[in-house]
């Protein structure tokens, strides 16, 4: 497995718990480090540490900023290309009533069970043994649409018609292309993750050593900063791994097209 699908694997309540250790745990660590220190004569004066733990705490925020940023701006373009997807969509279906028998029929039927299928899609981009069955389904109608309009180029390869059909089916293809892999490829990189959880244990291990150092210890403002942190965290994650979380696309523009289509048979 690559280090890309790492996390794949990985459900989003186990992340969450994983991201919460990282968190509480450095704390913890940091606190008694800190307060150990503070027992000797010679230890540090909290000003100069307090100015290092609020430097790695902003360092940690622009990090988590950036990822959020990235993560965000994929769900955005992930929600643009179903809305693309399904124009494109009716546009060929629109556009194959201009075709002559029996093209029109087998063509409007195969864009049908091309939108049943695509329905299925976005649920399965966490399993990929399912995903990859179910995108060799949509190859094969992909490949079927394509027969028709290669079949339609030898009649005549000057109709205007039969270019804006394959015109419309190009475009379907495309802009399946483009779902899928924002769907099932595009992430944050795994090394953007290690760096994360570096800097996170390196800031809480700060903040715990300045607490302990400063003599005041609380266990829920501890458990509050990382449960607080870890959700966070865990939203990101579960905006980037879509059809596994609790935080997906909405499919309602695909099944309204699919309910359009097969009312227009």
């Amino acid at each position: 497995m690559s280090h890309a699908g790492i996390l794949d694997v990985v459900p989003v309540w186990v992340f969450f718990i994983f991201v919460a250790l990282i968190a509480i745990v450095p704390i913890e660590v940091g606190q008694r480090l800190g307060a150990r220190r503070r027992r000797k004569e010679d230890h540090e004066s909290e000003g100069p540490v307090s100015s290092v733990v609020g430097a790695t705490l902003g360092l940690l925020g622009f990090m988590v900023a950036l990822t959020v940023g990235s993560t965000t701006a994929r769900f955005d373009a992930r929600k643009e290309a179903i809305i693309d997807g399904v124009n494109a969509i009716e546009t060929a279906y629109r556009n194959s009533a201009l075709l002559p028998e029996p093209h029109r029929s087998e063509c409007r039927q195969l864009l049908r069970d091309y939108t049943a299928v695509r329905i299925q899609m976005p649920a399965l981009f966490g399993d990929p043994d399912h995903l990859r069955a179910l995108d060799a389904q949509v190859r094969k109608l992909q490949r079927s649409l394509w027969s028709h309009a290669e079949e339609l180029a030898r009649v005549d390869r000057s109709s205007e018609i039969y270019a804006l059909f394959t015109a419309s089916l190009n475009e379907v293809d495309q802009l399946y292309n483009k779902r899928i892999i924002m769907g099932s490829q595009h992430r944050i990189p795994f090394l953007v993750w290690v760096v994360l959880f570096i800097v996170t244990i390196i800031t809480m291990l700060g903040v715990g050593f300045h607490f302990g150092l400063a003599g005041s210890r609380s266990l829920t403002a501890n458990l509050m900063l990382a449960l607080t942190f870890a959700l966070v965290i865990s939203l990101i994650f579960d905006l980037d791994q879509p059809g596994k979380g609790w935080v997906n696309v909405s499919q309602q523009p695909m099944d309204e097209l699919n309910e359009r289509l097969h009312a227009a048979e």
